[in-house]
């Protein structure tokens, strides 16, 4: 389970890949609605979030988040857009929908109707993702499909734009609209349309595409035993040294604990977390280092 990255970092490393990139323009908060239904079936409803994502390391928060990036693609100029929003399904359990547009155009990203001869818009939405934390061996790609192959959820649909407009661009926004259709990629007799999608995005900065950077240290927060009861080990690993917070939030996202475990040192660590006290039920436990989220993972106590 080592090298294991979060969903939203690897599919944004995998997606922007430019072989002579020339500028990122990265968003930090935003808002997405849209409408789904499922064709001759039940599987209906409205996907709302509003929030904000961490575009630096593609965190989510424990509720719900929206971010995404513009990339030049190439010396030519072509860009491609990633946006992905993020809730967390907590009347169910730990799990997370995830929705996402991935839009490349052969030229600038402009205002106007898309997709069009010389643009591709790619819709994906994971429905009850059981884990944000990846395997380690992803494929080497760019196809969407192939790399939600690895992951594990209840439903993952893939499908196209039947409609897209961008219908604002400037240094501080990005606002489209949108609709299509997807398919399940594990059932293909189901089919959803996806309708009404509206996103707003703002405040985003514009820097130098850096190249990528070896992997980092694991984000999966490895805890034994687990459930527990009341203690439970924490095993992580840090990039840089320092001192490392402990946060502890229920499943309706409160912050139940806040506490300050000590210095580590560069590499694997182990700390311990007391749940006495506490009611039985699940946790996310989430490790912070000068403001940075380094670890998260479920803890589940029972008595």
């Amino acid at each position: 389970m080592s090298q294991m990255r979060l969903l939203l970092l690897a599919l944004l490393t995998l997606c922007f890949r430019p072989a002579v990139a020339q500028e990122a323009q990265v968003f930090f908060t935003g808002e997405q609605n849209f409408h789904y239904s499922q064709l001759f079936g039940p599987f209906n409803g409205d996907f709302t979030v509003e929030g904000e994502i961490d575009t630096t390391q593609w965190i989510p928060t424990l509720t719900e988040g929206i971010g995404g990036a513009i990339a030049a693609m190439d010396s030519t100029g072509a860009e491609q857009l990633l946006t992905l929003a993020v809730k967390t399904n907590v009347d169910v359990d730990t799990t997370w929908h995830v929705f996402g547009v991935l839009y490349r155009a052969a030229g600038t990203i402009v205002e106007g109707t898309v997709p069009n001869a010389s643009s591709a818009v790619q819709f994906f939405l994971l429905w009850n993702l059981d884990s944000l934390a990846l395997p380690t061996e992803l494929p080497d790609s760019l196809d969407i499909q192939e790399i939600l192959g690895a992951l594990s959820a209840e439903h993952k649909f893939i499908g196209a734009a039947t409609a897209m407009n961008i219908t604002h661009r400037d240094s501080t926004t990005l606002n489209y609209t949108f609709s299509g259709m997807a398919v399940d990629m594990d059932n293909t007799s189901t089919i959803i349309t996806i309708t009404g999608g509206s996103t707003q995005l703002q405040g985003f900065v514009m820097s130098a595409v850096e190249p990528l950077q070896p992997r980092q240290p694991s984000l999966d927060l490895r805890l034994s035993p687990n459930p527990f009861n009341p203690d439970t080990e924490m095993r992580f690993a840090l990039s840089r040294p320092g001192e490392v917070e402990l946060r502890v939030h229920d499943m309706q996202g409160r912050l139940v604990q806040r506490k300050v475990l000590g210095s580590f040192g560069v590499g694997d660590a182990v700390a311990r977390w007391h749940g006495g006290g506490r009611p039985s039920g699940s946790y996310m436990l989430s490790l912070w280092q000068q403001g940075s989220l380094v670890a998260q993972g479920r803890a589940v106590l029972l008595k």
